[in-house]
């Protein structure tokens, strides 16, 4: 790692890199684990950021390598989380090397501004959207906040408005207010939080905290941190969860798996749980309306 590059930020992460982080997040459990969702031949893997540590180039070129291995861009939802774009100059190298992850504009790289992707998966007679949001900025020294914004809260609304069945959205920052330190948190978070009490949402997935944690949101959608993918902590194992989602004469139903990595084994359940949603209407402008 270039020391010129290691500047302001960058360089209290680095040395809270060499510190503490190198010794929790290990290549060979990332390995483990990869391979363990593998073996599970999901129908979608859903990564909520922090591929990287301080959003160099050469850190970026190899989360795109891993991002490979992981899955196809068809199979791999992704969006970022703060650590991955750590400076100002994280987003063009995050552009690059992960550009088939993310949102485009014909053949090129969007900004982080074309958020939320979006993709539509048919269950049973059912259809259920994926909304991936992006939260990952910039922030100052000592803190890792993040945001929305004005114009991506406003296609999420229209998006969830819209959509007749199981909304399922993944965001970097915890959602909702208080779910994290303010220096740490969603600035929007009570903004988003109006806009969940209105529209709804049935299941929401996080990052940013790496620890397993679980909430109910307004109307009773499940909220889910995951532990890194990478920790060998004993605070914090890494771990996965595992969605079963199925629609079967118009009633939904989910069940999750928590699914942790020991210390010498290949993952073992440590949590489960089941529900059926009540999806709302959709609230849909009459005929000609504008």
């Amino acid at each position: 790692m270039p020391l010129l590059s290691l500047r302001g930020k960058r360089l209290s992460g680095y040395l809270s890199w060499r510190r503490r982080r190198r010794f929790v997040h290990r290549l060979e459990v990332l390995e483990r684990l990869t391979a363990a969702v593998h073996a599970e031949d999901p129908v979608q893997i859903l990564v909520t950021g922090d591929l990287v540590h301080v959003g160099l180039p050469e850190e970026i070129d190899a989360a795109g390598r891993w991002l490979e291995t992981l899955g196809s861009p068809e199979r791999v939802m992704l969006v970022p989380g703060n650590h991955d774009l750590y400076a100002g100059d994280s987003w063009p190298a995050v552009a690059s090397a992960w550009q088939p992850y993310l949102p485009s504009a014909g053949h090129a790289v969007a900004g982080p501004g074309t958020f939320p992707l979006r993709r539509d998966l048919r269950v049973g007679a059912g259809r259920l959207r994926l909304i991936g949001l992006s939260s990952a900025m910039p922030s100052p020294l000592f803190m890792a906040y993040g945001r929305l914004g004005e114009e991506q809260c406003g296609r999420l609304e229209a998006l969830l408005a819209e959509t007749d069945g199981f909304r399922l959205l993944l965001v970097h920052h915890p959602p909702l207010p208080a779910m994290t330190h303010w220096r740490k948190g969603l600035l929007d978070a009570a903004r988003l939080e109006r806009l969940l009490v209105r529209h709804g949402a049935e299941l929401i997935v996080h990052g940013h905290v790496h620890r397993n944690v679980c909430r109910l949101g307004p109307g009773g959608m499940r909220i889910y941190g995951t532990a890194s993918a990478s920790s060998g902590s004993d605070r914090s194992l890494a771990s996965y969860r595992s969605f079963d989602v199925t629609c079967a004469e118009g009633k939904w139903r989910v069940d999750m798996r928590l699914v942790t990595l020991g210390p010498d084994d290949a993952g073992q359940v440590t949590a489960r749980e089941s529900w059926s949603p009540a999806l709302r209407p959709t609230a849909r402008a009459p005929a000609g309306a504008p």
